[in-house]
């Protein structure tokens, strides 16, 4: 009996330390928490994503009081144009952040590459109000009457499929928990229909917008029609970036 308590005594003493050695030079305080073992797994990427786009829609927010500064005569002094100069700039560094440390997880919910495509084009919608905020400071731009309402009819449009595409964002995570299907699905689809719809609408108002700019190019000098050309490509360029965006959204669908 003795030699058999000493066995199993001796068999105890030699089982194994389970515990995890970390070779010489790795940190032992990592964090083993749930939470960093579901990170594996891939966290939804779209809470990201709104926050990026509500950075976004403070740039959408500030051009249409840029363009009524335009409008009013201010000109280089427009205090709307350099609030999107500088929210642009939060903007880009919400993107990098994102791109550096979106997983690369093989349980993402979506592809990360078409994930990485939406925030693209989400940008761009930035990009494209940061570009006509430099158009309308460069050089003093003043509206032409015959167009006025013309001008912000068209702008307007822009801005309503890009403003979509903020309401899209904001619903997208409800789509996730549906796995891409049912109600939820179909109510972020024909949101996406409608983006495309907006943009279409916005590229007919931009070429009559356009026919009539150069009806007027006897009065203006050519300076101001070039210019003029150029930012309502810049404008229609808003609600593009807004439709490229929901192209790729819709590839989670397809997918």
């Amino acid at each position: 009996m003795a030699l058999g308590r000493f066995v199993i005594r001796a068999t105890i003493r030699r089982e194994p330390d389970r515990r995890v050695r970390l070779p010489s030079g790795v940190r032992k305080d990592i964090d083993m928490k749930p939470s960093t073992i579901s990170r594996l797994f891939g966290q939804s990427p779209f809470p990201l994503l709104k926050e990026h786009m509500e950075k976004v829609k403070l740039c959408l927010d500030e051009v249409r009081p840029m363009m009524e500064a335009v409008a009013e005569g201010k000109g280089t002094e427009n205090e709307a144009a350099r609030r999107i100069m500088k929210i642009e700039h939060e903007v880009d560094l919400i993107k990098v952040n994102l791109r550096d440390n979106l997983p690369r997880s093989i349980f993402l919910p979506v592809d990360r590459n078409d994930l990485l495509a939406v925030l693209s084009a989400q940008d761009g919608i930035a990009d494209m109000c940061e570009d006509l905020a430099v158009l309308l400071t460069v050089r003093t731009a003043r509206v032409p009457e015959e167009f006025r309402d013309e001008l912000f009819a068209y702008l307007d449009k822009c801005l309503e499929a890009a403003y979509l595409c903020v309401d899209i964002t904001r619903e997208f995570e409800n789509v996730i928990e549906s796995s891409f299907g049912g109600h939820e699905a179909e109510r972020i689809l024909g949101m996406l229909d409608a983006v495309s719809v907006l943009e279409w609408e916005a590229d007919k108002k931009q070429y009559r917008l356009a026919k009539h700019l150069f009806e007027l190019e006897d009065r203006l000098s050519a300076v101001d029609v070039i210019l003029w050309f150029e930012i309502f490509k810049v404008i229609g360029n808003i609600a593009n970036s807004a439709e490229k965006m929901t192209k790729r959204l819709r590839t989670f669908f397809t997918a």
